[in-house]
């Protein structure tokens, strides 16, 4: 299919989770000169990545480095990219020699944004004050939505004015059931999902997420490890402050917000640490904002600036530029180019 003038190929059907099981065909039909992926590089088969020059833009969230990342990463013969200071910090200390290319924000959070009274009619969120998460609640633990759930409930339970908005998945096979945590700490009344439907199906506009955060007075985004951390970002364009914990690359994107201690979480399938978050240092934090007094307006005040340095004009010029140059000059070294394969018949034509 053709997205926005650039062909995008379909994933295998073959039972592959990840659909990279074409992967090496379509470098070979297109007579591609790199692949770049954008994700874990765990899951993906470094023995079908050794035949092709690979480059790895990949999240790091563990410390030291996962296992398993520098496994896939030495046996794919890939170059890693690293997308925070913390993942290229501790590729380093693996012995890598990585690049680095921050995530880069959407152009729609660039442009003026729309009003904070229209959003928050929209979202009927009236004069509370409102804490939204925004993560993909997949597993049971690493975006801490339980410790920071908890820490809204003791809030909510002294500041009845309160409202927290989720925009995820309210249970996911494998993850946390929020209704049942929600019921357990006595906050369901308080606590608005997104559509989840709409979540779903992939029909929710960029610009609605734009309205939704316009409609936050603070966002939460403690969790126990992050690659990069997009929705800190992304409400920091949005002048809402944002809450964090002190690990990975939360500590670098949480710009003038508040940054939480927490304890190290083994983390045994990556043979690696995260950091679980204190609750009760969420929650002082929040307290803290709820009063909106000046070190929450100060904090507010320094948002917009701290995330325009993700504009996507500037992180492809002064990040993305130089790296592919670098990548392009160095493909070859990464993997010898593979035997020329030609382009499939037209539908009816017969070879010769």
């Amino acid at each position: 299919m053709n997205w926005d003038g650039i062909k995008v190929l379909p994933g295998s059907t073959t039972g592959d989770a990840y659909g990279t099981g074409i992967l090496l065909e379509h470098f070979r039909h297109e007579h591609a000169d790199l692949v770049l992926t954008l994700m874990d590089v765990w899951v993906l088969d470094p023995r079908l990545l050794a035949q092709m020059p690979v480059a790895h833009w990949l999240p790091v969230d563990c410390d030291p480095l996962s296992v398993l990342d520098g496994v896939s990463l030495a046996e794919s013969n890939a170059a890693p990219v690293a997308m925070s200071r913390f993942g290229e910090s501790r590729l380093r200390d693996r012995g890598f020699d990585p690049q680095f290319v921050p995530h880069g924000l959407h152009p729609a959070y660039c442009r003026e944004l729309p009003p904070r009274e229209d959003a928050r009619k929209a979202f009927q969120v009236g004069d509370d004050f409102v804490i939204g998460m925004n993560a993909a609640n997949k597993d049971a633990f690493r975006k801490g939505m339980a410790e920071q759930m908890h820490a809204f409930a003791r809030l909510n339970r002294k500041y009845p004015d309160t409202l927290l908005l989720i925009h995820g998945m309210v249970m996911e096979q494998g993850a946390l059931d929020l209704n049942a945590l929600a019921q357990a700490l006595e906050i369901s009344h308080a606590v608005r999902y997104v559509d989840q439907y709409a979540y779903l199906t992939g029909q929710i506009p960029v610009e609605h997420l734009v309205s939704w955060y316009r409609a936050l007075d603070l966002y939460s985004g403690a969790s126990l490890g992050e690659g990069f951390g997009i929705p800190l970002v992304e409400a920091q364009a949005c002048e809402i402050p944002v809450v964090v914990t002190d690990a990975s690359a939360m500590t670098e994107n949480a710009g003038a917000g508040w940054i939480v201690p927490g304890e190290p979480f083994w983390n045994p399938t990556h043979k690696a640490f995260w950091t679980k978050p204190n609750t009760s240092d969420i929650y002082k934090a929040y307290e803290t904002a709820y009063q909106r007094g000046r070190v929450y307006e100060a904090k507010k005040a320094k948002t917009r600036d701290f995330a325009m340095q993700f504009a996507p004009d500037f992180v492809t010029t002064e990040y993305w530029k130089p790296v592919l140059d670098e990548l392009a000059g160095s493909a070859g070294r990464l993997r010898p180019a593979l035997p020329h394969v030609p382009p499939p018949l037209p539908v009816g034509q017969a070879a010769t």
